[in-house]
């Protein structure tokens, strides 16, 4: 039995300094068959043994290619099974691949009686059906939300600026859209989680054939970040100290209590606000620990809690129940806090916000003005590093993926390097004076 011809890919010029085009080759029964992919991509990225594009972090234009083109290939094997293993000329083969990618429509004689084609939604009326669907579909909800979100941003976009549709989206319309965002003083992240839920959009409904524009698609869609950085913020165990010695009452001493449980456990908010007595269990050595599984990974933690002695009386306080509230009111709320804890040292911040090019804001302000349910997090994280413990060791409790993640989201090795050379200056310095100040031997002759 014969095997299955195998469709190949091949770039057009494989040794160009540039971007070119990927072009789709099948031989079958002695036909040879050369379809335009529509894509292009530079050599560099292309893995000529796979014939796939490299699969790289950070670059989903990439992920998204080699999807298109995995599905080219089950189109060719569809078409060349279906025309009873190759019974089929090319230029016929070739009107078969354009309709299964949208290129083109099932001509009306070929149609017969089936029922009317129903009426595609509008790129805006898309939205709301997708979000519809993520939700019925069991998407996470912080998943569902963040979607949600930024659809609102892409509404609001066409409100105030135009409507626009499927095909409208290309390099002039990111240019458009940029322009619009900047206009509102969007931080960098947001827009560009902004730009890519839009490509995302976009991308699912080409998959369920409402287009084929492909313009979207591509690298150089996200504007990217400069490399000026600020301070990272975050609490150390004295001022977590002076948090904890504060006399409050009401709904603040409820923030208070939270912003401790989180800054001594080191989860995200979204998990340390839904702790609960069953979180909690004392080991055969009787260390108590806190065993939770991350919300938005799923992945388990198990964290001990006397890293700093104030945590089990305040869960003690709340009999091992995270108090309840909203994270917009806490975000407000624990400014305030610090403001009374006089957490006033000026923090060096680095805001990046969205243009064509981003752009750079750079201010000294209080800490207390940038203290928020994240700086839990990142505290536990940077206060576990500075008493001596490896990263290694605070992967698991944290939940990072690589220890060159956890060191970037500690982002203190810069100043820890400036503070051993200041140390080894000083001590340099200190075994200069002692060789220098003793006293002077004479020795008799």
């Amino acid at each position: 039995m014969a095997k299955l011809p195998k469709p190949k890919f091949n770039l057009r010029l494989p040794k160009a300094k540039s971007e070119t085009l990927i072009s789709l080759v099948f031989r079958y029964k002695g036909q040879r068959l050369v379809y335009s992919t529509g894509y292009s991509l530079h050599p560099k990225d292309w893995d000529f043994k796979a014939q796939r594009p490299v699969q790289k972090e950070r670059r989903q234009d990439l992920f998204v290619i080699k999807r298109q083109l995995d599905d080219l290939a089950k189109y060719c094997i569809d078409i060349f099974i279906a025309s009873e293993y190759g019974a089929i000329s090319v230029e016929e083969f070739k009107g078969q691949l354009d309709i299964k990618t949208g290129k083109t429509s099932i001509p009306d004689a070929l149609q017969g009686d089936q029922e009317p084609e129903k009426k595609r939604p509008t790129f805006l009326e898309y939205l709301d059906i997708e979000l519809e669907e993520m939700k019925s579909q069991g998407m996470k909800l912080s998943s569902w939300d963040s979607f949600d979100r930024h659809a609102k941003v892409i509404k609001r976009f066409a409100q105030e600026v135009r409507p626009f549709d499927y095909e409208d989206v290309d390099w002039n319309f990111r240019f458009e859209f940029i322009d619009w965002l900047a206009s509102r003083n969007i931080k960098l992240g947001y827009g560009n989680k902004t730009l890519s839920t839009l490509r995302q959009f976009l991308e699912r409904a080409r998959r369920k054939k409402l287009h084929s524009n492909i313009d979207y698609q591509g690298t150089g869609w996200m504007v990217p970040q400069k490399k000026a950085k600020g301070q990272m913020v975050t609490l150390s165990p004295e001022e977590l100290q002076r948090l904890a010695d504060l006399k409050l009452v009401g709904f603040a001493d409820k923030v208070r209590d939270l912003f401790l449980i989180g800054a001594a456990t080191g989860q995200r908010f979204s998990d340390y606000c839904r702790y609960t007595p069953d979180n909690f269990y004392k080991t055969i050595n009787n260390i108590p620990i806190l065993s939770i599984i991350s919300q938005k990974t799923d992945t388990p933690a198990k964290i001990p809690l006397n890293i700093f002695p104030w945590l089990i009386p305040i869960l003690e306080k709340h009999e091992y129940t995270s108090p309840k509230m909203s994270m917009q009111k806490f975000n407000v709320v624990i400014k305030d806090i610090c403001k009374k804890a006089k957490l006033n040292d000026k923090v060096f911040i680095v805001d990046q916000y969205i243009g064509r090019k981003a752009i750079v804001k750079k201010t000294y302000i209080p800490k207390y003005k940038q203290v928020s349910s994240h700086t839990c997090r990142r505290s536990f994280a940077t206060n576990l590093y500075r008493m001596g413990y490896r990263l290694a060791q605070i992967m698991p409790l944290t939940g990072h993926a690589t220890e060159s993640q956890l060191r970037e989201y500690i982002g203190i090795d810069n100043e820890m390097n400036a503070e051993e050379i200041a140390f080894s200056i000083m001590e340099r310095r200190n075994n200069g004076r002692k060789s220098s100040g003793g006293t002077l031997k004479v020795v008799n002759s």
